[in-house]
């Protein structure tokens, strides 16, 4: 193996972050639903034969090992590094840390004996630079400098290799050449870059510069943009960011700060899922709710789009509305970037949204590598099936692809976010079960659990044994506000405005308990401004569903005065009798999505109709 004869040059950030996180250190999950997830995930990655992983970073070569490999098509090797790395960071579990060590040194053996190991394709150059990366960071292995090696050989190959002059539009079509989500390149060699200071990274990372994307963005022509696939062109805004921390450009600051503001206004699904049929930007008025009609019901509407590789296409139930995985794992780096640079509560409202209704109604991934690919809002129901009905040109079932690579960073991420630090405070994010220890600059340790049962209950509850410390204690306000603040018991008046920060500054004792009451109520989202009546119905933060599809009649602004709490029931509401079409008996139940079972039909966009029938039959002419 050569390597890069580039001296090292010291690389730091160009840019002052406003917040830290605590990198995946330091921040423990307590029992709660989405600790589950994590540990189902751990349990299973761990009976994985080391042997069976390698063969994925040994497709398309003629190396071969005594392995069978995974099924499917994934090549999901540098995710796997990256999962395990992430995953022994939060959980200190050392069989993790172990497995990783194994599976690198397996292959950087292997690349010795056989070049060819380095000629990747741009997706799977990308995924294995990030998981070696992780594995320096984030788990603390350099192999003695193989690791640092390893990422060098394979940026000289792909640098060789790689096409720079392929239209730069993001087209997914045969002017790509096969180089898939080349504008995700830059994230990780700018992270090269700012570790080990080696000047080619940075020259590399502006070849792949999306300055098309960036461009649209920054003049707010969003509707020019054209479809793209989804996913990937909310991962490059992690490419953006990435450059901004090392360039300190405040344009193109300003570009992700435009591109976060439209996507979760005009791009997203009541979830924060996003992407029907992985399309992005699709040019046409209202296409969120386009996605979830079926071809029959769109009347005199043309069924076909544009999709992102520029053909024509209609709707498909086997291209669901969300890649849920991946587009969880996209949204919660975006958030992660935005909080540091600007340390403003807004940027993890998106992640909230994920976390709870997205990731967070994940199914665990079945021993044979199946997993929910896609999640499902079509208004003629959905239904949470790990089975994909697609398959690859070569036969490879969907198993053991791309989202069995990003979930488990997905599970491993839920302590990364919750917290974060400046030099004077603490700052709550997201309130899952969870504790956290703050080593302050005078040695002192702080620590913080929040012991809600979140978001089952809607007060959030804080311990903190603050070690006689001052500091500010600050905390996201939910997009509901909070009602009242109670420290130790006593009501406090402080400002509380939602999705900013609510904030306590005092000295801390041990032992002192914040209390904040949220008001949950029940709401109406429409899918977008183009089907106003086609909605999905809210409990606060959590999105609920039903197992029946219905016909909901009732004043819309006042949910609460026809759709009641079920004595006994958590989180479960059901319609009076005449609020759920004929016979007027008839009632609907409605739960959260997020614990709704596998393989159950559920209906999460309704059609809402008017009390007046005269307005019922506008609407119905209209959307029937």
């Amino acid at each position: 193996m050569t390597t890069s004869t580039n001296t090292p040059t010291s690389s730091t950030p160009a840019s002052t972050p406003a917040l830290r996180s605590f990198h995946y250190a330091n921040v423990d999950l307590l029992a709660s639903h989405w600790r589950h997830q994590r540990d189902a995930v751990i349990d299973l990655y761990l009976t994985l034969d080391d042997g069976d992983i390698l063969v994925s970073a040994l497709r398309g070569t003629n190396v071969h090992i005594e392995a069978k490999g995974l099924p499917g098509w994934g090549g999901t090797f540098g995710q796997m590094l990256a999962s395990f790395a992430k995953l022994y960071a939060v959980t200190g579990d050392f069989r993790l840390k172990a497995k990783a060590i194994r599976l690198f040194e397996r292959w950087f053996e292997l690349e010795n004996q056989h070049e060819e190991l380095l000629y990747l394709g741009t997706y799977d150059y990308e995924k294995m630079l990030g998981g070696l990366l992780d594995m320096e960071e984030i788990m603390g292995y350099s192999g003695e400098g193989r690791v640092r090696e390893a990422i060098s050989c394979l940026t000289d190959a792909a640098i060789a290799r790689f096409d720079t002059s392929i239209p730069r539009d993001g087209v997914q079509d045969g002017r790509m050449k096969g180089q898939i989500e080349w504008y995700t390149l830059p994230e990780n060699l700018y992270r090269a870059y700012r570790r080990y200071g080696d000047d080619k990274y940075r020259r590399y990372a502006e070849e792949w510069r999306y300055d098309y994307y960036w461009d649209k963005v920054a003049k707010r022509e969003f509707a020019s943009i054209g479809s793209r696939h989804a996913y990937s062109h909310v991962n490059a805004l992690s490419s953006l960011a990435r450059e901004y921390e090392s360039t300190g450009n405040e344009q193109d600051l300003a570009v992700l700060r435009a591109a976060y503001d439209e996507l979760l206004a005009h791009h997203t699904y009541v979830t924060g899922g996003y992407g029907p049929g992985e399309n992005l930007f699709v040019e046409r008025d209202g296409y969120l709710g386009f996605m979830l009609i079926s071809p029959w019901d769109l009347g005199d509407e043309d069924p076909r789009f544009t999709n992102f590789s520029g053909a024509p296409a209609a709707r498909s139930d086997a291209w669901g509305s969300c890649e849920v995985s991946c587009c969880t794992w996209a949204v919660f780096k975006l958030c992660d970037y935005m909080l540091r640079f600007t340390g403003e509560a807004k940027y993890a409202v998106w992640a909230e949204r994920m976390l709870l209704n997205c990731a967070g109604g994940q199914p665990d991934i079945k021993p044979n590598g199946e997993l929910l690919y896609y999640a499902n809002y079509f208004a003629d129901g959905g239904m949470k099936s790990t089975v994909d009905r697609r398959l690859q040109r070569d036969g490879q079932n969907f198993v053991w692809q791309c989202c069995a690579g990003t979930f488990p960073q997905d599970v491993a991420e839920y302590a990364n976010m919750l917290y974060y630090t400046s030099d004077d405070a603490l700052y709550v994010t997201q309130y899952l079960p969870s504790s956290v220890q703050w080593e302050r600059d005078n040695g002192r340790v702080v620590r913080v659990e929040n012991f809600s049962q979140w978001p089952l209950s809607s007060t959030i509850r804080l311990r903190v044994d603050g070690a006689g410390e001052r500091f500010a204690l600050r905390v996201r306000v939910p997009a509901d506000g909070a009602n009242v603040v109670r420290v130790n018991g006593r009501i406090v008046d402080v400002a509380v405005v939602p999705n900013t920060w609510l904030t306590l500054d005092r000295q801390w004792a041990d032992g002192d308990l914040v209390e904040i009451d949220v008001p949950y109520r029940l709401r109406f989202v429409s899918v977008d401004d183009h089907r106003p009546d086609l909605v999905a119905l809210c409990y606060g933060p959590v999105v609920l569903v039903s197992e029946d599809m219905t016909l909901l009649i009732g004043d819309r602004d006042r949910p609460q005065d026809w759709i009641v709490p079920v004595d006994g029931a958590p989180m479960t509401f059901r319609t009076l009798p005449g609020h759920a079409g004929r016979p007027d008996w008839v009632c609907r139940t409605f739960v959260p999505y997020y614990t709704y079972p596998e393989n159950r039909w559920y209906f999460m966009y309704h059609r809402l109709y008017a009390p007046q029938e005269s307005e019922r039959d506008v609407v119905r002419r209209a959307n029937i």
